[in-house]
Formats: structure tokens, C-alpha cells, sequence
């Protein structure tokens, strides 16, 4: 998924998710806890990747 122009992906089986740049370069990982609060998770993240699109300078389209 895309957030604030960064690119999110869940690893698989677990509430961890890789936050990576438009040209593929990973910025963070963030584990969120096995509590099945997926809904949480991406406002959460929501917050997370707009901090990093502004530091890393990233315009979301």
C-alpha cells in the first residue's frame, strides 16, 4: 500500500510492515505487536510515514 508517497508492505504472518522509498530503498521496519489491531496499524503507520516523507523529502502524489 501507499502512504504519504512511501511504499508499505506487510511481511507476511506477523504485524511487521517495511517502509520503503519510491526508488525501493527501505527506510524503516515497524512491528506493531501480535494483537491483530490491523485497523490501528495503518493509522499508526499513517502518522509514521508522513514523518518520514517529510524528512526524507518525499511529495506524496
Amino acid at each position: 500500500m501507499k502512504i504519504s508517497g512511501l511504499s508499505v508492505v506487510q511481511i507476511p504472518h506477523s504485524q511487521s510492515y517495511g517502509v520503503y522509498t519510491p526508488q525501493g530503498i527501505q527506510i524503516a521496519q515497524v512491528w506493531m505487536g501480535q494483537d491483530g489491531q490491523l485497523a490501528q496499524d495503518v493509522v499508526t503507520l499513517g502518522y509514521i510515514c508522513k514523518a518520514l516523507s517529510n524528512r526524507w523529502g518525499i511529495k506524496a502524489k
